[in-house]
């Protein structure tokens, strides 16, 4: 999605030549890499936000992407309930594990202030 023009004039005050952020989460696009669906405009920083925003949320995208396997360790899930994500409680457990590691690590990386994306979002709440 384009940048508002409010959004703009930040962005170019700060030395940035982003036009456009993500359609999913809003972020501001890197111009390397674009994530697309087919048929729509729109394009996302990520192929799993992409994800998130065609199946509708994070545990459909992920089943989707690995029909009939294990989304931790890749095991088949042939005897399984229909739509399972895991093979077992274990793989259950180490991933719910694996993601709250995760979400600390991103904690203390955002840490740094960030007061350019800040910007953008008070430009974008007052536009």
């Amino acid at each position: 999605m384009k940048l508002t023009t409010a959004e703009l004039a930040f962005v170019r005050s700060l030395g940035l030549f982003i036009r456009q952020k993500c359609g999913g989460c809003g972020k501001l696009l890197n111009q390397s890499f674009r994530y697309t669906i087919s048929g729509k405009a729109e394009i996302y920083c990520s192929a799993a936000c992409r994800d998130r925003v065609f199946f509708g949320d994070r545990w459909e995208a992920q089943k989707r992407s690995t029909p009939g396997k294990c989304v931790y360790c890749g095991a088949s899930l042939q005897g399984k309930r229909p739509g399972a994500l895991y093979c077992d409680a274990v793989c259950r457990m180490r991933a719910n594990r694996r993601a709250k590691a995760q979400l600390a690590r991103e904690d203390e990386k955002s840490r740094t202030p960030t007061q350019p994306i800040q910007g953008v979002a008070d430009v974008k709440m007052a536009g």
